[in-house]
């Protein structure tokens, strides 16, 4: 009973309305690495080959029949600066979750330290993806950049180059259709 409050505490916000989430993301094969692929994507009505968009309100049920599970926090440290995380998650089977960055509302600066971006396709965690706001490398396979915070909403691009499962040691790069980033807006946000 408490887990379940805590989720639903997480998912509205001060102002009693559910998260709201954009994501739209594309999967491909690592371009530029010797980084395996594990092929191509299945088609889902969440979107064809590597696309997927999960977009809606927490709670709202999504075109799998699966509930959207959409859970925006920040958490402000005495230097003002907030850890964030983001989740948007049907079924368990499809997420984009950002974990642990840590941004500055006023200059957009993500720390590195314990950002980390995971993907879940067909419930396959691809979760060995550190990130910042330098340009995609082995290191650092996840690049955050034009983050916004706007009352109670961010938005941010994001681009990875080998986001690998530390299950199977495959990968996909993430991005949008056609290439460069993704764009993936959350709105209704504790913490902002």
């Amino acid at each position: 009973m408490c887990l379940l409050l805590s989720v639903l505490a997480l998912s509205c916000a001060e102002s009693g309305g559910p998260v709201y989430v954009d994501a739209e993301w594309n999967l491909t094969c690592p371009a530029d690495t010797a980084v395996a692929c594990p092929g191509e994507s299945a088609k889902t009505c969440l979107g064809t080959g590597g696309q997927r968009a999960i977009v809606g309100e927490h709670r709202q049920q999504a075109c799998t029949g699966d509930p959207i599970i959409a859970i925006c926090e920040a958490v402000q440290r005495a230097d003002g600066t907030r850890i964030v995380t983001l989740e948007a998650d049907v079924g368990a089977a499809y997420a984009f979750e950002l974990r642990g960055a840590i941004i500055d509302s006023g200059d957009g600066i993500v720390e590195q330290t314990a950002c980390n971006v995971t993907v879940i396709e067909e419930g396959l965690p691809y979760d060995i993806g550190k990130c910042g706001t330098e340009p995609p490398s082995m290191q650092q396979p996840c690049q955050l950049s034009n983050v916004s915070v706007e009352g109670s909403e961010v938005s941010f691009d994001v681009e990875c180059d080998s986001l690998l499962s530390s299950t199977t040691g495959q990968g996909f790069d993430v991005g949008a259709v056609g290439g460069g980033p993704a764009t993936i807006r959350f709105a209704n946000c504790i913490g902002f």
